[in-house]
């Protein structure tokens, strides 16, 4: 089960990568009514595993950016256990700083400049996105509501892009930065990597 903090732009990117990847409806949730807030991700995920434990992954998808709930997500998600759920079942928190477009970045780029307010008063995620913009042209026009436009461009560059996420996590340690906060970083590919799993798991047994 994939629960998201966006309703637009998380869920079409996992959409789009389950269908690539062959995974049938029946194996992978997503659920982008998780709110716009990462503690409303949290509980409303409580609240799925209450009426359905049935899940062996769980992963919690949102967004630092400027969001005064993010400490507490963490905290509590590193808490949360459903009723009955199956043996080896993890529920992982899948935190991005600034935001999700980290992600979609680091297919086009490792740079690990970090973001903050903007000096106009624009939110991390803004400037995020306006480096975005810049960073290839598949990303000039870029729109949260759809991946459309560049979801086949970058596919081939996944594997650069989870290595990239991977480098940010460990030089943020190296670095000192405490853990969930480096910025930038994200765990989006933890998610990435598991339907990867899922997919050569299902292919082998069919």
């Amino acid at each position: 089960m994939i629960v998201t903090e966006g309703s637009k732009t998380e869920p079409e990117y996992f959409r789009r990568l389950i269908r690539e990847l062959g995974l049938t409806t029946a194996s992978v949730t997503i659920s982008g009514d998780g709110g716009s807030a990462p503690i409303s991700v949290v509980k409303y995920a409580k609240d799925l595993l209450a009426d359905d434990p049935d899940f062996e992954h769980v992963f919690l998808v949102f967004d630092r950016d400027r969001h005064n709930t993010y400490d507490a997500a963490i905290t509590k998600s590193k808490a949360l256990k459903p009723r009955k759920a199956p043996k080896g079942q993890a529920i992982v928190a899948i935190p991005s700083i600034p935001s999700f477009e980290i992600w979609y970045r680091f297919h086009v780029s490792g740079e690990r400049r970090p973001y903050a307010t903007g000096e106009g008063g624009g939110s991390p995620t803004q400037e995020l996105i306006q480096d975005l913009k810049a960073s290839h042209d598949c990303f000039a026009a870029y729109d949260k509501a759809t991946c459309d436009a560049f979801y086949d461009e970058i596919r081939p560059m996944r594997d650069q892009a989870c290595t990239r996420a991977d480098k940010a996590l460990e030089e943020a340690f190296n670095e000192g930065q405490p853990l969930f906060q480096g910025n930038p970083s994200t765990r989006v590919h933890l998610v990435v990597r598991t339907l990867q799993d899922m997919a050569r798991k299902q292919e082998a047994e069919n």
